[in-house]
């Protein structure tokens, strides 16, 4: 699926994968993988970035929304956010598109 290659880019868009569990406990996600039998526990950080991968974003809009919320340079945000989202494609927890996607086209693009 060439939409979904592995490249992290500040122009594609984040996207949570449909094939797991996940619900914010005391400010943190906590993701589990039911394939793989992991949990993830994520920071406060990690989950506002989490709670915007919904695939209407790319990664710049979310680094954008991340400067508003902790004060940091646009930078240092975009930044961190690549890195995270890199970490979350490494782990199979997300994926990052070309274009808008949700959790139901990649669900549905994954079983067809």
């Amino acid at each position: 699926m060439g939409t979904q290659a592995n490249q992290v880019t500040p122009e594609r868009y984040l996207v949570r994968s449909p094939f797991l569990a996940w619900r914010v406990i005391d400010g943190q996600a906590v993701l589990i993988s039911p394939q793989e039998r992991e949990l993830h526990c994520l920071n406060e950080v990690g989950t506002d970035i989490w709670s915007l991968a919904d695939g209407s974003r790319t990664l710049t809009q979310i680094a954008q929304e991340m400067t508003r919320l902790y004060q940091v340079t646009p930078e240092e945000a975009l930044q961190d956010v690549l890195t995270f989202a890199q970490a979350l494609l490494d782990k199979g927890v997300a994926f990052v598109c070309d274009h808008p996607t949700s959790e139901e086209e990649l669900e549905q693009t994954e079983v067809s």
